[in-house]
């Protein structure tokens, strides 16, 4: 049965989910309230930090919602080092104006804010631009990527 998956960091990038999943069913722009943008966690693969969405009221991340198989999500799970790098939990997305069920990566042992590098960055901004986000968007990511 598919399920939705909110991706916000460097999954965005269709390009490297097509490395990893090698297809999805759907891919819609998708928004996820409640919460907001961080890096609070260091890659040495990216050689800085990685994206994170942590709670917080009022704020809002903005992101891309796969539709995949199961099997897909637990590829994703694998590469995402579910349970040591990141944890996976459900929570409500809107996509088309409607709220869908979906599951989300969140960092399971958080720091303080570290800068992603600039390729990092770049994999996130040229998959939502490629989603339809325009720049108000990019800038607030920029935003939190120099911890603001």
């Amino acid at each position: 049965m598919p399920v939705w998956y909110f991706a916000y960091g460097s999954n965005l990038d269709q390009d490297a989910m097509k490395r990893r999943i090698k297809y999805w069913h759907d891919l819609k722009p998708a928004i996820l309230r409640g919460f907001k943008l961080v890096f609070d966690h260091y890659s040495s693969s990216w050689g800085g930090g990685v994206a994170d969405v942590v709670e917080s009221e009022g704020d809002i991340v903005y992101g891309g919602a796969y539709l995949l198989d199961e099997s897909q999500l637990q590829t994703l799970d694998r590469y995402e080092g579910v349970p040591h790098i990141y944890n996976r939990r459900k929570v409500r997305v809107e996509v088309e104006g409607r709220e869908v069920e979906a599951f989300v990566y969140v960092v399971s042992n958080p720091r303080k804010h570290i800068a992603p590098s600039p390729e990092y960055l770049s994999r996130i901004i040229r998959g939502l631009k490629k989603l339809g986000y325009g720049d108000e968007v990019i800038e607030k990511v920029r935003r939190a990527a120099a911890g603001g």
